[in-house]
């Protein structure tokens, strides 16, 4: 560059040269990626069995007296401090660890995007991967860390004990979430390496057969330099593909074998089209490289099809599980119910009692069973291994009323049966994973719940199209316009009545937060309450639904948007469905009842009135 002074300087600026990887190597690279977060799976799992363990010990054991010495019973020694103090130490390296991984994942869905791997199923077990870590992470572990803090701090034994032991309850739900975590990645890695080799196996049967086209009028150099790049991508084919057959059930090994072998024998003939083509031999060359396209051409459809078979075997085994499971359930929830008739029916406690324990060692297993098939296939949702807790809890309890020294019959009668409804949900949520497993196309079965939100929000956006053409007409007296308001109310019912189950199943977060607005919805519309913000609301709903069902998570932001603010408005507020029971049908708050207020004294009722009423945008005086 020259300036226009009149000695005309002259500048020079370095030279940069910006190298764009190729497809191949960015698959590579991805591959790459995987492995090291496989790795960093199995080693944090480790840690957590470890730490669980540690914890545990540390938990168990009772404070010993030094010979010679008199201390407080509840003054904690130092040993033992330094102790439980490395334990909190290794929890908090641990935490910080997940979060890392987390974000290793979410770097591992980019870059598998950046690499042509838009297969929704791969997209979507790394998203599950990542919401396990998020359940298992949860506030209440680091409240559990810092009261053990706390403890420590203050040297009291008993605190740190208790502490000690909550900790180590968390511990063990974030070590079942890493297990079933690494498990799930490790069938999400397999589906995607296959998936990423696919595509290589095609593109380099592409690019042999385009080099063989030009190989007349081509450069001799440059065209040996390129078959040289082919063959190691070919060497580097058939080494994934060797790694892959070890990873495979031994009955699948054979066919992912013979497509190693075939590309390295692509990968001899490449060898000898290179050396040809720089001895000028252009016809060998080209034969050479047909002989190498021969054997490539098949090799894409190949893995594609041991892709499918795999996906198809693990289906077939979670199915088998489920089936399993489901009569399990059945043979138990028959069990449960004798036990609350024996119980109505007044057994003598030890025979329910030990009954009772029976059947809750059998809900044990059973959630072991399930911990082991949710890590398997993500359509088998959480809230089965909820709903078997809540079993577990109440089969607990109705045996602690029958052992005490005043046995309570019908109170344990009452939490049989509460144990009986509740695993009767966990066969229902049982058969329906079931029914989505075995409709599901892929081997762990995520596109299908993508396609079913995508159904629910085309019927959204039907609605609010609908609502929006029927906005001009309010206020008048058109024919049939209350009717055709009923029916869109009836048909945003029947939309958040589906959501509603898709939260059951946990086949889709933030699907219960969606139901919650469409039923609102649906209120309004029935309430003959139809305006521009009900429409509005309509439209972001639909919105958040489209988003679901490309992501199945909801809204997300996009990163290289500006962020702009936006001032609230009424509509914006989501209110939790505890509080929104409290609203009369305007929306405004509900003034508590007599039969709620006649506890306080007439101070304090005056008060609570005057609060609520204030709330309500109204006067004492009203």
């Amino acid at each position: 560059a020259t300036d226009n002074s009149p000695g005309a300087q002259a500048g020079r600026s370095r030279e940069y040269v910006l190298r764009l990887p190729t497809m191949s190597e960015v698959r590579a690279a991805q591959r790459q990626s995987g492995q090291a977060v496989a790795g960093r799976l199995d080693s944090l799992a480790e840690a957590s069995r470890a730490l669980e363990r540690q914890t545990e010990d540390l938990a168990r054991e009772r404070p010993r007296a030094t010979p010679g010495q008199t201390r407080n019973a509840n003054e904690l020694r130092y040993e033992d401090a330094r102790r439980a103090e490395a334990v909190a130490a290794k929890q908090e390296a641990l935490v910080r660890e997940a979060e890392s991984l987390k974000d290793a994942i979410r770097e591992l869905e980019r870059s598998a995007d950046a690499a042509g791997l838009t297969d929704s199923t791969f997209q979507r077990q790394l998203q599950e991967i990542r919401q396990q870590l998020d359940r298992a992470l949860t506030p209440e572990l680091r409240e559990k860390l810092q009261a053990l803090r706390d403890a420590l701090r203050e040297l009291k034994a008993d605190e740190t004990k208790e502490a000690l032991e909550d900790l180590a309850e968390r511990q063990r739900r974030l070590r079942e979430a890493l297990e079933q975590s690494r498990e799930l990645f490790q069938r999400a890695a397999l589906e995607g390496d296959l998936a990423n080799l696919t595509e290589e196996a095609r593109d380099l049967a592409d690019d042999q057969r385009q080099w063989n086209e030009a190989t007349q009028q081509a450069d001799s150099i440059a065209a040996a330099e390129a078959e040289r790049q082919f063959a190691a991508r070919a060497d580097s084919l058939g080494a994934q593909l060797e790694r892959l057959e070890a990873e495979l059930p031994k009955g699948r090994q054979d066919k992912l074998h013979a497509a190693a072998d075939q590309a390295q024998m692509a990968a001899r003939e490449m060898r000898m089209a290179m050396s040809a083509m720089r001895q000028g031999a252009r016809e060998d060359a080209r034969r050479r490289g047909r002989r190498a396209a021969e054997q490539l051409q098949p090799l894409g459809d190949q893995i594609a099809q041991e892709r499918q078979a795999l996906q198809h075997d693990w289906r077939r085994e979670v199915l088998e599980a489920l089936d399993r499971a489901l009569a399990e359930a059945t043979r138990l929830s028959e069990r449960q119910l004798a036990v609350e008739r024996s119980l109505r029916r007044g057994a003598p406690p030890a025979l329910t009692r030990s009954d009772q324990a029976a059947l809750e060692e059998g809900v044990q297993r059973l959630g072991t069973q399930l911990r082991s098939v949710a890590g398997k296939n993500a359509l088998v949702p959480p809230a089965i291994a909820e709903a078997l807790a809540i079993a577990q809890l109440q089969m607990q309890r109705s045996r602690e009323s029958v052992s005490s020294a005043t046995p309570n019959p019908r109170e344990a009668a009452e939490r049989a049966g509460d144990a009986v409804d509740a695993l009767n949900a966990v066969a229902y949520r049982l058969l329906r994973a079931r029914d989505n497993v075995s409709a599901a196309a892929s081997g762990s079965g995520l596109a299908e719940a993508m396609e079913q939100m995508r159904g629910l929000a085309g019927q959204q956006g039907q609605l609010g199209q609908q609502s929006a053409g029927l906005l001009p007409q309010m206020g008048t007296s058109a024919a049939g316009l209350q009717e055709q308001l009923r029916q869109l109310g009836a048909r945003q019912r029947a939309l958040a009545e589906q959501l509603e189950r898709l939260r059951g199943g946990g086949e889709l977060p933030g699907a219960g937060e969606m139901a919650d607005e469409a039923r609102d919805l649906a209120r309004r519309l029935e309430a003959q309450r139809l305006d521009r913000e009900t429409v509005q609301r309509q439209e972001r709903l639909f919105r958040r639904m489209l988003d679901a069902g490309r992501t199945l998570q909801g809204q997300e932001e996009d990163e290289r948007k500006e962020r702009e603010s936006t001032t609230a408005k009424d509509d914006d507020s989501r209110l939790p469905p505890a509080l929104r029971a409290r609203l009369d049908d305007d929306g405004r708050i509900r003034v508590p009842s007599w039969d709620e207020l006649q506890q306080l004294s007439p101070e304090e009722r005056r008060l609570v009135v005057d609060y609520f009423r204030r709330l309500g945008g109204t006067t004492s005086d009203e």
